[in-house]
């Protein structure tokens, strides 16, 4: 039996919760609180496997409360069911230790399913807030691509981008032409593209 506490400050949300949770044969509702301080203030004799907790709560957030408690039990797990998906405070509820991240939107078909998947170490998510994750994690990728470019191959770049041909980036920096296109080839191969325009693409974007 999967226990579960829940945090919500909209009774009618967290009744609707509750009435999900105790519906199911394998999930074991044991505290419902309308405040993160309630909460924490019970949390040691709880020990729920999973707390479903909004962000938004009056007095401590949800992310707060996530933050102070994963402190102390870093075995606790966390599944955020909120109404926000802005960038912040998606990635602030992750950092600060939550496991999943539900929109309310879509809680009420999958709730029971989400929490077993977080109860077995899996990471359920929204699919918009999955999106947003791997957007990240990509931006991320790009970034690290770029760093690994040699403070040569950078500048070979930026003249690449303004539309010069590779003759005329020799000149420019006193180089032979079989040495721009030696910097090209790898500035094509650590960038993953395969041409001018899809580097000039890479370039503007990141």
């Amino acid at each position: 039996m999967i226990t579960v506490c829940i945090v919500e400050d909209q009774h009618m949300v967290r009744k609707a919760i509750e009435d999900i949770l105790n519906a199911s044969d394998s999930i074991s509702c044991i505290g419902s609180f309308s405040n993160a301080e309630m909460f924490i203030e019970k949390y040691e004799e709880l020990q729920p496997d999973i707390t479903v907790t909004d962000l938004d709560l009056p007095g401590m957030s949800g992310t707060e409360a996530i933050f102070k408690i994963k402190s102390s039990y870093p075995r606790a797990k966390f599944l955020v069911l909120t109404i926000f998906n802005d960038d912040e405070k998606v990635f602030t509820a992750l950092k600060a230790g939550a496991g999943g991240y539900l929109l309310k939107k879509l809680f009420f078909d999958h709730l029971i399913t989400e929490i077993t998947e977080l109860y077995n170490n899996g990471a359920p998510m929204s699919p918009e807030i999955a999106r947003k994750v791997i957007a990240y994690f990509q931006r991320d990728d790009e970034k690290l691509r770029f760093n690994a470019l040699t403070e040569k191959e950078k500048s070979v770049l930026a003249l690449i981008v303004e539309g010069f041909l590779y003759k005329e980036i020799a000149a420019k920096l006193n180089v032979g032409i079989d040495a721009i296109k030696k910097h090209a080839h790898n500035i094509y191969e650590k960038l993953q593209v395969r041409n001018r325009s899809e580097v000039i693409k890479k370039y503007m974007s990141n």
